[in-house]
């Protein structure tokens, strides 16, 4: 888990709960996935891939994921499909006969800066186009 600490967040919450729930929803939805693109390009540039294999590759199930909870509220994931999470999980911790080669921590730990730095800028485009 990632921990960060923001500051202005009550003036960004007031502002949200001022607007409709599905405004204030579709805003944090469509800034959340812009700001996790370039942790998904990075996720996928360091997965696993197989050019022998004919199946679907682990890189090509990255994806940006949400869910809305509550009022304003919105969780957003971005990782492989649930059919690589074997793989995945694989991948990152390693096993007993496989060396971890972590691809998605480091993603979010290289990119997190850029993230918020996105997020806060899409939020602001988008409650100034409001």
């Amino acid at each position: 888990m990632i921990t960060m600490q923001l500051n202005g967040l009550d003036a960004l919450r007031q502002q949200l709960e001022a607007l409709e729930r599905d405004v204030s929803t579709k805003i944090l939805r469509q800034a959340g996935r812009e700001a996790l693109v370039p942790v998904q390009a990075d996720m996928r540039q360091h997965a696993g891939f197989d050019a022998e294999s004919h199946d679907a590759h682990m890189r090509d199930s990255i994806k940006i994921r949400s869910t809305t909870r509550g009022r304003a509220q919105v969780t957003l994931r971005v990782g492989p499909g649930k059919k690589h999470r074997i793989k995945a999980l694989a991948q990152e911790w390693g096993t007993v006969k496989q060396v971890a080669q972590p691809f998605i921590r480091p993603s979010l730990d290289y990119q997190k800066s850029l993230v918020l730095r996105l997020l806060a800028t899409e939020i602001r485009r988008s409650l100034e186009n409001r």
